[in-house]
């Protein structure tokens, strides 16, 4: 689906005032003294060392910051101890790690002792949906979406259906729905182009380890956690925002982002590779953007998926004008916002861990480092 879409590609509480004022990060803790490409995941080991994936350069690493010590665990392919295109790292019971190995569309059981123990397919017989885990409960339980042109009972528009998989007995179950991506209208259509309407508002989710959901719900900017025992809902208060404007700037960046992070097919017809460079040149980014259609206004947040951290805080981007720093806003388990942290400049949010934060600093030539920083006390 991702490579039909590139390919396609290369052709209320809005108006409330929000004075919550940001806490500004401070200097790096620690810098990871190796260059990336494009960080995709990380993940926080109990020892304090770091797994991270390297989308562009397909590599799974373990890092230690204390050491400044880089070691790759496995390496590109599709055989066994393979992967390519690594994209999450998810915590697994037992302190394993789950990779997603978009490349060969299945997915990688890191054990505790950092080897690949095995893989298997995101794909179950059966069904048109692979199952692409946003994250895994201590019961072990995959948490996904469940695309709608998967379902022949849906419209492109209708919301969409988020589920809970167990591996052990099979049983699939919805938890939730979320508001999804608005598609264009059928008739005249620009081309070539995305399907949807960019910056339209759409609803973001993340589960804890726990099992508990929470759901960020475009409409009115609050957070509804979902109870993984009893269903209950909590609902938080609406957060105030400010709409902002869609800008030639944005328009540029969103292409831009699309462009550099999306694979497509490739390697002898089997999976996907990374996006070839000439089609980022900026020339050829400008020449895609009068083919899209955006929306007037930017939602409240982004489209980014939220962070929960292990205290269970629950991490929102913030929509900001173009080339402002990162806002990221803070909720509870109540849904109630409790402080709003800015990132520093040039700098993009990979993970969160126990009291700490993991950016990932990007220099104007694209290059990519891994810092992490300490959060200000209350």
């Amino acid at each position: 689906m991702l490579t039909i879409l590139l390919l396609a590609f290369m052709g209320g509480a809005g108006d409330m005032q929000d004075s919550a004022a940001p806490v500004r990060l401070g200097r790096p803790d620690a810098v990871l003294p190796r260059e990336f490409s494009q960080i995709r995941g990380v993940r926080e080991l109990r020892d304090g060392r770091v797994l991270v994936t390297d989308w562009v350069d397909e590599v799974l690493l373990v890092a230690d910051f204390g050491r400044g010590s880089v070691r790759q665990i496995g390496r590109k392919g599709s055989g066994p101890q393979e992967y390519r295109l690594p994209a999450s790292l998810l915590p697994l019971p037992g302190d394993s790690t789950l990779l997603v190995d978009q490349g060969n569309e299945r997915l990688a059981v890191v054990a505790p002792d950092l080897s690949i123990v095995r893989s298997f397919s995101s794909h179950r017989p059966g069904l048109a949906h692979a199952v692409v885990p946003r994250g895994v409960d201590n019961a072990g339980r995959f948490y996904f979406e469940i695309p709608n042109w998967s379902r022949p009972d849906a419209n492109p528009n209708d919301s969409v259906v988020v589920a809970r998989w167990d591996p052990r007995s099979g049983r699939e179950e919805p938890v939730g729905r979320v508001r999804a991506e608005t598609f264009r209208k059928p008739g005249v259509r620009l081309k070539p182009g995305l399907p949807y309407v960019i910056f339209a508002p759409q609803d973001v989710w993340q589960v804890d380890r726990g099992g508990r959901v929470a759901f960020v719900r475009s409409a009115d900017y609050r957070v509804e956690w979902r109870d993984p025992v009893s269903g209950r809902v909590t609902r938080g208060p609406a957060t105030p925002f400010r709409a902002l404007p869609v800008s030639a700037a944005d328009r540029t960046e969103y292409v831009r982002h699309f462009i550099t992070s999306s694979p497509m097919g490739g390697r002898g017809g089997a999976g996907m590779s990374a996006t070839p460079a000439a089609m980022a040149t900026p020339q050829a980014i400008a020449d895609m953007v009068p083919n899209q259609e955006f929306a007037a206004t930017r939602p409240a947040f982004t489209d980014f998926t939220p962070r929960i951290a292990p205290d269970g805080t629950l991490w929102v981007e913030r929509s900001v004008e173009a080339g402002a720093a990162r806002l990221f806003d803070l909720f509870d388990g109540q849904g109630v916002r409790r402080r709003v942290v800015a990132l520093p400049p040039a700098r993009r949010l990979v993970s969160v861990g126990a009291g700490v934060v993991y950016l990932a600093a990007v220099n104007e030539d694209g290059v990519e480092h891994l810092e992490r920083y300490r959060l200000p006390a209350r």
